[in-house]
């Protein structure tokens, strides 16, 4: 059972379209960690790279169609399929990135759990509200201080809930 081709396309095009949008929302997610005043770059971004994977998965599966499909003049087929081996092995290669990123990434916290006092969602919604625009060396260590010490009485506190302190 061979599926028709202009299906296919159809939906290489669906996945170019979820690629621009996850690079676009991708994009805006670390334009805003940015603004926090955290550096992080744009490869190590799983949604750009997914969206990236996206975009070239489908046009691998369209140099596949076009090739198989004689859509294109057979005189371009000895250009064609190095160019095609050339972008499959490229997309296996950003996947295999995107797979490695993914495990290791830390684990995010849930925000905003049942658990939590209302000092707690206070001090994370001031901090989704800060001014976005970059802190100094001096801001940024006062900042991770101040952090350290919100974790370890945090970890005090599930001690002394748990009673072992």
């Amino acid at each position: 059972m061979a599926f028709d081709p202009r299906l296919i396309a159809l939906f290489c095009l669906l996945f170019i379209v979820l690629g621009v949008f996850s690079i676009v929302n991708g994009r805006k997610r670390l334009l805003e960690i940015r603004a926090q005043g955290q550096k992080i770059s744009w490869y190590r971004h799983i949604s750009i790279l997914t969206g990236i994977e996206y975009i070239l998965l489908a046009l691998t599966f369209l140099t596949s169609i076009s090739i198989n499909a004689g859509w294109l003049p057979r005189s371009w087929a000895s250009f064609l399929v190095p160019f095609y081996l050339v972008m499959l092995v490229a997309s296996l290669a950003l996947a295999c990135i995107v797979i490695y990123q993914v495990f290791r990434s830390p684990r995010r916290a849930r925000p905003a759990a049942s658990t939590t006092t209302g000092n707690a969602t206070t001090s994370t919604q001031r901090a989704v509200e800060a001014p976005a625009r970059e802190m100094t060396e001096e801001e940024r260590a006062i900042h991770a201080r101040k952090r350290r010490e919100r974790r370890q009485k945090a970890a005090e506190a599930r001690r002394r809930r748990a009673g072992k302190a």
